[in-house]
């Protein structure tokens, strides 16, 4: 997850957590549902240190199914400049945690209403997977918004297994779980369906299709 808090938030999940959207919101729930054309999963991750797992199982049941990090629906942007830089993936002594220090991971409001556009002509679901901030932004450009949720034990120990290491200093730490305490209560006003993420992995993407009237 690269997200952390809505006013720090880049990166663990939490993203990306409105005002515009609240109206049409409420007012679909008093609706039946149309079938959505694009669909955001945010929040915590299901089962590892990442949203592979999410991604891959919905693609292996035949659902379209985007990653916010692998297919780059958000951008790094500088603390400072409030510009975009590229992430120096292959960069020799490359410090994540300097770089996160330096960052907000911020969802891409060009790349996700193309991505929106395209699945609205596509006549099927489109999954986009992962958190950053900037959710409050782009929440509108969504058919159906699903939060993954997990108490804070299971969060720590996700983020523990996480390759990149985040998660690891005591700063980045309190980022997520000041984003934690208040991510699921916040998707609940709003509107999001929630979902427990603690348990398999294929039940969490049951429920994630579930919630989703796919016409399948």
């Amino acid at each position: 997850m690269h997200s952390i808090r809505t006013a720090r938030l880049p990166a663990l999940v939490a993203a990306t957590l409105i005002a515009f959207a609240i109206p049409t919101l409420f007012y679909a729930q008093e609706k039946p549902m149309k079938k959505p054309s694009i669909v955001l999963v945010h929040g915590a991750f299901a089962e590892s240190s990442s949203w592979d797992g999410v991604v891959s199982e919905l693609r292996a049941r035949g659902y379209h199914a985007r990653g916010v990090d692998e297919d780059g629906y958000a951008d790094w942007i500088n603390r400072i400049s409030g510009r975009a830089d590229a992430f120096p993936r292959d960069a020799e002594d490359f410090d994540f945690h300097a770089w996160y220090a330096a960052h907000y991971w911020v969802l891409s409001v060009r790349r996700i209403s193309r991505l929106s556009r395209a699945a609205a002509r596509l006549g099927e679901p489109v999954f986009l997977c992962g958190s950053a901030s900037g959710d409050d932004v782009v929440w509108q450009l969504f058919d159906k918004v699903i939060a993954l949720v997990a108490d804070e034990r299971t969060i720590r120990q996700r983020l523990a297994t996480r390759p990149d290491g985040f998660g690891t200093t005591p700063e980045e730490l309190a980022d997520v779980l000041f984003w934690h305490a208040g991510f699921e209560s916040a998707y609940r006003g709003f509107g999001a369906t929630i979902i427990d993420a603690t348990v398999p992995l294929p039940d969490v993407v049951a429920e994630v299709l579930a919630a989703v009237p796919c016409g399948r």
